[in-house]
């Protein structure tokens, strides 16, 4: 599937989930994000849309309500967007254009609030109910608290790097984590380190001082 090493926990579910529109609003963005700097990503994508059309073409017709029409355009219109300025995507020029289209201002520019030492976070006002959609800005060397999760934490990288356990993350990779996974992301290298996260659960810090921050971090 994936052309790497360790294809991390939850990411087929994920993909297969985009695929066939169930994922949330924050998680599809993120999920957009991601193939947009991967290309083996959109390969699996594309190869599941094919076997995804070939099962509708087999599949055995059913009958639908008489307002499956005005349903199915509800929920294709499209969620209102801060409006962008050509200078502000040509700065953020690096960035995916789906998260692009919920920047107001470069991304150096935006309001960062304290997280955690070394850890600061803008949350995104994106999300259906019970998903939180931040971005993440690491120093170098500096680690999240360690956590867990009451549900599924997908985090793409938009610059740098960060190390979860043997395996550093670079810029376009995605990491999933759920409620088996106990972990402390650090950054790597010599920059800041950008991420794009969508959780669907709640963390649950594990040690005392990530405990003592959770008013900060989760926010």
């Amino acid at each position: 599937m994936i052309a790497q090493t360790e294809v991390p926990s939850g990411l087929d579910a994920l993909t297969a989930q985009y695929v066939s529109g169930e994922l949330g609003h924050g998680m599809s963005v993120l999920m957009a994000s991601y193939l947009t700097l991967s290309p083996e990503a959109r390969q699996d994508v594309a190869t599941l849309e094919k076997i995804n059309g070939a099962l509708l073409e087999e599949a055995e017709t059913a009958s639908m309500n008489e307002d499956a029409l005005e349903q199915l355009m509800a929920r294709l219109d499209e969620p209102e967007t801060p409006e962008v300025s050509i200078e502000t995507n040509q700065l953020n020029a690096d960035l995916p254009a789906p998260l692009r289209a919920f920047l107001t201002k470069p991304i150096e520019q935006e309001r960062w609030r304290f997280a955690y030492p070394g850890v600061r976070h803008m949350e995104l006002p994106i999300g259906d109910t019970g998903e939180t959609v931040k971005l993440l800005k690491i120093k170098p060397g500096k680690a999240a608290p360690r956590h867990t999760h009451n549900g599924m934490e997908a985090t793409l990288v938009l610059r740098g790097a960060f190390r979860d356990g043997e395996r550093v993350y670079q810029r376009g990779e995605l990491a999933v984590a759920d409620h088996d996974v106990q972990h402390r992301p650090r950054a790597e290298g010599d920059e800041d380190c950008i991420c794009l996260a969508v959780t669907d659960g709640a963390l649950r810090f594990t040690d005392t001082i990530g405990r003592m921050a959770r008013d900060f971090f989760v926010r």
